[in-house]
């Protein structure tokens, strides 16, 4: 390690440093400089959208609220909102209120629609882990409710650790007995009692397993 006498040695090796290493010095500020100036705009940006987004939801809201709201306007909000801002919590929070709206009137088929775009639109490094979750066990019980078991099981998929909510391992349960696969149905539906802390869906699953086993 090089050692210094006097203040000015020290002084002049540092401006030698800085002369000698003066591109990357000045690539990493600039780097640097552009990391923060990128950060600082996504979280301006993120703020408008959701303060417009807001609005429209709001008034998306009410509009589902007030029975007396036309549907043409009630549509036009739910569309300005999907269109101008998917990313944000409020539009995919509509889009999940609107499939379980649907499901709840008849229209599989519809709902599964959104609840499709609702997993999509949810996913990726910027998604909603909890509302893709919501998404894939609302696919999935949908298709279990058609008898399209594969299907219902393919939307599972991606939960796979011995740590999930006690409903998935009862949806992959009901999917496997669907298929005839009654082992495997019978597996799951213990996580499924394993994990629940509910005391209704534990009898439940229980008389599932009687019926599968006797």
């Amino acid at each position: 390690m090089a050692e210094y006498g006097s203040d000015e040695e020290r002084f002049s090796a540092l401006i030698n440093f800085f002369k000698d290493n003066k591109n990357i010095i000045g690539i990493s500020f600039l780097v640097l400089a552009s990391i923060l100036i990128s950060s600082l705009g996504y979280k301006s940006y993120s703020s408008s959208q959701n303060l417009r987004a807001a609005v429209i939801y709001d008034a998306w809201f009410t509009g589902l609220s007030n029975k007396s709201e036309g549907t043409s306007d009630i549509n036009e909000n739910f569309n300005k909102l999907q269109e101008k801002h998917p990313n944000t919590g409020y539009a995919q929070l509509a889009r999940m209120i609107k499939g379980s709206s649907l499901a709840r009137e008849g229209d599989l088929d519809g709902a599964l629609v959104e609840f499709k775009k609702l997993q999509d639109v949810s996913s990726g490094f910027f998604g909603n882990d909890m509302l893709n979750s919501i998404a894939k066990i609302n696919i999935a019980r949908i298709e279990l409710s058609k008898q399209n078991y594969s299907s219902a099981l393919a939307a599972l998929e991606s939960f796979n650790s011995k740590s999930e909510h006690s409903l998935v391992y009862e949806v992959k349960g009901d999917a496997l007995a669907g298929l005839n696969k009654n082992d495997l149905a019978i597996d799951q539906y213990s996580l499924a009692l394993e994990n629940s802390q509910n005391e209704s869906q534990k009898s439940l699953i229980k008389m599932k397993i009687n019926k599968i086993t006797n």
